[in-house]
């Protein structure tokens, strides 16, 4: 001990000279097979999805019907495996065969108590998605969900006001160990407190139902944030503002600086923009709405100023003009957001988030399962850059293809085309081009009866079948554990 004492400036120098080596042979390694460029490979490598997992939160409400629809459009792979249960550590429920790949089918889920888990692998897990509709037995009601992905983060955006009757968070564990997740909440007032938002654990292949009702009954617009410390959850927000006014609100992208809103419907009723920063500086955003005529200029959208750790909404009525739209945030600092949508009569309800672009070789597919029978579903595009193409692909129930229909997108307009729907229940492939510019979109789920009608929006996102590799570099860190 007494040696090592002594010598500590020497052992100093033997553990530098250790990492220069260390350091000196990934480079050496790299340059001699990357070349230039920092170190990174000039091609990254792309590998086709292998597995894919959802949770699919359990339906409510009374008198209504649900059930959980999925596709898959196969990529290059031809073989692979579904399997969907009820998130229990022995369930084993199998509902499809390798031979149903390219065929879109559902399973009834009124009856649901916990979390349907889908867990997929080979070509069932190459572009697939997963949703979850609720729609009415006697009168219209429509509610609908992307089946969360067990994640690490996630963000929502959604108003409060004395008109939310209930605000209720769903966590599920679909994993073998324990997880342990903490709720983040920005009000206007900045971040609401709260005991009972910290440390939740949730045992494995577990649920817990969280209710926010009380922390944000006082407030106009909040954002969400479920975060995990161990572990993963899938998050599902589930808001009710009446009987009638209830639908899941669809999870927003995390912070940044852009965001982009589709899927906002024409008509009357409120359109509220919810945005909320996370950071501990002021925040200054800008908006611009772009509808089938074009951008929207109006004074409302510029300039918003945001507290630290705060929320805060800004109604879209006026510019929108009772017309469909894509919005468009941008921000000096990261900020999330989404768009609240309510109906003249106030009974209902549906959110768009902010979500990402359909584009480019490996981004440019997003799937929308087959709608429930008795409903009836459109798409709304914006391509708020540059002119842009969408192709529409309608997949039957037995997996043939129909003719594909090409919607053209002026450069910053909505478009809402008029597209061919068989009264069937069908999937829709949407395709965008390589060499056409990024798309949004968005699809709008709707149940009618005489002249009450019940709305439901799901975002579109890209359903990938091949994923980008991330790059390895010669840093230290790469160098040193």
């Amino acid at each position: 001990m007494r040696l090592i004492v002594e010598n500590r400036y020497a052992l100093l120098g033997l553990v530098v000279v250790a990492l220069t080596a260390l350091f000196g042979v990934a480079t050496a390694l790299n340059t001699a097979g990357a070349g230039v460029g920092g170190g990174v490979a000039e091609d990254p490598a792309v590998a086709e999805v292998e597995s894919a997992m959802r949770a699919c939160p359990p339906p409510r409400g009374d008198d209504r019907e649900s059930e959980m629809a999925v596709f898959a459009s196969g990529g290059r792979q031809d073989t692979g495996s579904l399997l969907v249960t009820e998130n229990e550590d022995d369930a084993d429920r199998r509902l499809a065969e390798p031979e149903d790949i390219g065929r879109p089918w559902t399973e009834d889920t009124t009856d649901s108590e916990r979390h349907t888990v889908v867990r997929a692998d080979g070509a069932f897990a190459t572009g697939m998605e997963v949703t979850q509709t609720t729609v009415g037995e006697d009168d219209p009601y429509a509610t609908e969900t992307r089946c969360a992905e067990p994640d690490l983060s996630s963000w929502f955006t959604a108003p409060g006001g004395e008109t939310l009757q209930e605000a209720r968070l769903l966590l599920a564990n679909v994993d073998d160990d324990t997880a342990t997740a903490s709720i983040d909440i920005y009000a206007p007032d900045g971040p609401v407190l709260a005991e009972e938002t910290r440390g939740i654990s949730v045992d494995p292949h577990d649920e817990v139902e969280i209710s926010l009702t009380e922390l944000i009954e006082g407030t106009e617009a909040i954002a969400v944030h479920v975060r995990t410390n161990k572990g993963r959850v899938a998050a599902s927000l589930f808001a009710e503002r009446s009987d009638a006014g209830q639908d899941w609100v669809a999870p927003t992208l995390r912070p940044a600086k852009r965001h982009v809103i589709p899927g906002v419907p024409e008509g009357g009723g409120a359109r509220r923009l919810i945005v909320a920063t996370p950071g501990d500086e002021p925040v200054t955003v800008d908006a611009q709405v772009y509808t089938p005529e074009g951008e929207v200029e109006h004074e409302a959208l510029k300039g918003l100023s945001l507290p630290p750790a705060a929320s805060d909404m800004v109604s879209l009525e006026g510019p929108l003009q009772q017309q469909p739209g894509t919005v468009v945030i941008e921000a000096d600092r990261p900020i999330v957001a989404g768009v609240s949508m309510d109906r003249d009569s106030g009974d209902d309800t549906s959110y768009a988030p902010a979500t990402e672009p359909l584009m480019g070789p490996l981004n440019g597919t997003a799937i929308v399962p087959a709608d429930p029978e008795g409903t009836e579903s459109r798409l709304l595009f914006g391509a708020p850059e540059r002119a842009a193409t969408v192709v529409v692909t309608l997949v039957d129930e037995d997996g043939t293809q129909g003719d594909s229909q090409k919607v053209e997108i002026e450069a910053g307009h909505t478009e809402v085309p008029e597209l061919e729907h068989p009264e069937d229940p069908h999937a829709l492939l949407i395709q965008v081009p390589e060499d056409s510019a990024p798309v949004y979109g968005a699809r709008e789920l709707t149940q009618s009866a005489d002249d009450d009608r019940a709305t439901a929006t799901l975002p579109l996102r890209p359903a990938p079948s091949r994923v980008l590799l991330p790059a390895v570099s010669d840093s230290l860190t790469s160098a040193v554990p």
